[in-house]
């Protein structure tokens, strides 16, 4: 979510001078209207990264947490404006990249903080500057010392203190990863998405995932957003198309979930049985995103979590 830190970098730009900047943003590929972030499921607990006060123009960012019969709280508010949330869950433990940019530097810096449900975050890698965006792309960590993230369009592996390498060749550009059961990897590339060994291996390959047809994607983007993947099953949140797509261990691909405008989709998570939907009310005019969380259980079951 880069909507207040594009307007803090055009601050003192003349009227023309920021039209034309903000075309040029809108028309590129490096366009950042989009929410930067992920969602994660921890045993009965759901998390995911937002801004708190939701209608916050300094972007102060959050991650939320929320489990059946609550409401959805705060788990952790960053103390920096033009900040963001990353996450990353591996048994019992939560891993969190926060980054933050420096207005007087032009820069983006980034640390890793490591909890769990009940505990306090603390820092394992303090403030260092990211020229990588580190983690946008999805990540995981090997260890405490050692992570692997998306940085379109290869993936890339970072030891602390270290320069980062890449983790393995891939023959395609890849834009987002998750970490999956059993050790695998998930990758999305622009049309396709692929489950692979650590090494790079494919076992699972899915193809053809965009309709070219699509004529009015948000932002002429008709791309996917996010996947996740369980126990053969593919879970898609399909940016271009407002809808949020189920391909079966059969091949078979129904929507399950189709939106209007302003809802887009953008992060997914499978959860046991049970499918996390988080989409969000976009109006692309500058003003902040709203969110819209559905649990859905079944065709005709549906619930929805967080809507504001």
């Amino acid at each position: 979510m880069y909507f207040a830190i594009m307007k803090r970098k055009l601050k003192g730009f003349s009227t023309k001078t920021t039209l034309i900047v903000s075309s040029l943003l809108l028309l590129g590929s490096v366009t950042q209207a989009h929410p930067t972030g992920n969602m994660i499921t921890m045993g009965e607990h759901v998390l995911w990264s937002y801004i708190h006060p939701i209608n916050d123009v300094n972007h102060y960012a959050c991650v939320m947490i929320w489990e059946k019969g609550a409401e959805p709280k705060v788990f952790i508010q960053s103390e920096h404006p033009a900040s963001d949330f990353m996450l990353f869950g591996k048994e019992e433990e939560i891993y969190i990249i926060e980054r933050k940019f420096l207005q007087a530097s032009d820069e983006f810096q980034v640390r890793i903080l490591k909890s769990t449900i009940d505990t306090e975050p603390t820092v394992i890698w303090d403030w260092l500057r990211d020229d990588f965006r580190i983690g946008e792309g999805g990540f995981f960590m090997l260890s405490d010392n050692e992570l692997v993230f998306g940085k379109y369009p290869e993936i890339v592996i970072l030891g602390k203190g270290e320069k980062p390498a890449r983790y393995f060749d891939f023959n395609d550009s890849i834009r987002r990863i998750r970490a999956v059961e059993n050790n695998h990897i998930l990758l999305l590339g622009d049309k396709a998405c692929y489950l692979v060994k650590q090494d790079g291996s494919i076992l699972t390959e899915w193809n053809e995932l965009i309709d070219p047809n699509v004529m009015d994607a948000p932002l002429n983007r008709n791309q996917l957003f996010d996947v996740d993947y369980y126990n053969g099953n593919l879970l898609l949140a399909y940016w271009g198309k407002r809808s949020f797509d189920l391909i079966q261990p059969n091949g078979k691909r129904q929507t399950i979930l189709q939106q209007s405008e302003p809802l887009v989709p953008h992060w997914v998570a499978i959860w046991k049985k049970d499918l996390l939907l988080f989409s969000s009310r976009f109006i692309f005019d500058g003003s902040s995103p709203k969110p819209h969380l559905t649990l859905w259980t079944g065709q005709n079951d549906q619930h929805l979590i967080w809507n504001r």
